[in-house]
């Protein structure tokens, strides 16, 4: 009898239960990961630390799903299109925070304690407070868009997270 061929072109599969305990971990990993979008941080190193985490974030979710779906006998070319989703949305929200950053450095020559991007928002929220506005008019929807645009990468991979942990394993083949 001969040993049994192990090919080192797919990667090994990974079962249901440790899935999702290593993508959970994943996905608080990256919520954890924003405190490095703080200001503290980004005025001593700017997004860099923040793009480095989801950088690594982003290859192990890739790996996670793809051994998973491997596990499952499922085609795992989505893993990949979902990454790059998720990746553009960190991009977006890079350049929104370099432009936060570079308000805030150039609006009070490196003062600390002011907030330009604050400040903008409390004072609209007070021109909304004293019109007697319940909300911000054309403001409010345009942002509500924005956060939703913003959220809907995460929504949709971990839809896909959900959706690859319920596929059940193949069986292995009886000899």
């Amino acid at each position: 009898m001969s040993p049994p061929s192990v090919s080192t072109s797919a990667p090994a599969g990974i079962k249901p239960a440790p899935f999702v305990f290593a993508v959970l971990l994943i996905y608080v990993a990256s919520f954890v990961s924003q405190m490095l979008l703080s200001q503290p941080v980004t005025s001593r190193m700017s997004v860099v630390p923040f793009v480095l985490a989801q950088v690594v974030l982003i290859g192990l979710w890739i790996v996670l799903h793809r051994r998973r779906l491997n596990d499952a006998g499922r085609p795992w070319g989505t893993v990949i299109g979902i990454a790059m989703v998720y990746a553009l949305e960190i991009a977006l929200l890079v350049i929104l925070m370099a432009f936060v950053v570079s308000l805030n450095a150039a609006g009070d020559g490196g003062a600390s304690g002011d907030n330009t991007v604050l400040n903008l928002f409390v004072l609209f929220y007070l021109l909304a407070l004293f019109s007697g506005d319940t909300g911000f008019g054309g403001l409010q929807i345009w942002l509500m868009a924005f956060v939703a645009v913003m959220l809907l990468p995460v929504a949709i991979a971990v839809c896909f997270s959900i959706w690859a942990a319920t596929r059940p394993s193949r069986t292995p083949a009886v000899s």
